[in-house]
């Protein structure tokens, strides 16, 4: 577990945090943890008034209940991105597809709000939750999958999101596209990509190392 943990310190502590902050929704019953999930929403009402805030505590809470289901998601890759992104550009990049995924996810319902394809109380519509994050991560740590198979990797998932995004052109599926082609951009300066393939070598079904 030590060795799973070391070098990738911003990942443990912000999966202990989800968990703190879903355990408080869970006490807060339906009600109370809707309001909790509006008050740290990243929707235009919110964007248009504490953008910054938002923007940061959006990614302390999770759009339901359930905390356990994002523990093999960070176990297999925002870990995995930390240790090979190392937590300074994993930081820069997983911050970057969250805010411009936010963002383009966002204009893209004040589109369709104006022009009368959604109702407008979206502005105001719950929209908390690790996914953009997630996603530019993995859109980075992409570029850590051999050679032979990285290019088709990447054109599966992409297309993946695009069909979703067209057949749900809503908000958040919108900036799950934009949020990993913000990390598949990042992916061409990922350092030691040859050194440190993915999937790795160090999960825990490996063979201890001597």
């Amino acid at each position: 577990m030590l060795r799973l943990a070391r070098g990738v310190p911003l990942s443990w502590v912000w999966l202990a945090i989800l968990f703190v902050t879903t355990r408080r929704q869970r006490s807060a019953g339906r009600l109370g943890s809707r309001r909790l999930q509006r008050e740290h929403s990243t929707n235009l009402r919110r964007l248009r008034t504490e953008p910054a805030r938002v923007l940061v505590s959006s990614l302390f809470w999770l759009d339901d209940r359930r905390w356990w289901p994002y523990v093999p998601v960070f176990a297999t890759v925002v870990v995995p991105a930390e240790r090979r992104l190392g937590t300074g550009r994993w930081l820069l990049v997983g911050s970057a597809a969250h805010v411009i995924g936010t963002y383009v996810g966002q204009g893209h319902l004040r589109l369709r709000i104006r022009t009368g394809r959604a109702p407008s109380r979206l502005v105001n519509v719950r929209d908390v939750g690790v996914s953009y994050y997630v996603l530019g991560v993995a859109g980075a740590l992409s570029g850590y999958v051999p050679t032979a198979w990285r290019a088709r990797t990447q054109m599966i998932v992409t297309g993946a999101l695009a069909a979703n995004a067209v057949a749900r052109p809503t908000a958040t599926e919108v900036g799950h596209l934009t949020a990993f082609t913000v990390g598949l951009a990042a992916s061409t300066t990922a350092p030691d990509r040859d050194c440190k393939p993915y999937p790795p070598d160090d999960w825990p079904s490996a063979k201890p190392r001597p």
